[in-house]
């Protein structure tokens, strides 16, 4: 099941006036927190749902940085043997 579009904004919404008064009030310790990282990372994820971001902006260095996980699968590959494409 898919959640629907109201819900998934309303939980981006809620994130975004909770991560923007601890930016705004919060200490840099608090702001600082992984939860707020986090946050802010789940918050990405939904405006890419919604469409908000372009799956090829996505993907690149400002979000996922998707080819930096491949070069890091290359040393993984590298020094193990084992290989990214076989893995399951």
């Amino acid at each position: 099941m898919v959640r629907n579009e109201r819900e998934i904004k309303e939980l981006k919404e809620e994130l975004l006036k909770i991560t923007g008064f601890i930016a705004d009030f919060g200490t840099d310790r608090e702001f600082n927190d992984e939860d707020v990282k986090f946050s802010t990372d789940v918050t990405d994820a939904l405006s890419w749902v919604l469409e908000e971001i372009s799956t090829e902006h996505f993907r690149s260095n400002a979000y996922l940085n998707i080819a930096n996980l491949k070069k890091l699968a290359e040393k993984i590959e590298k020094r193990t043997g084992r290989k990214l494409e076989d893995y399951e």
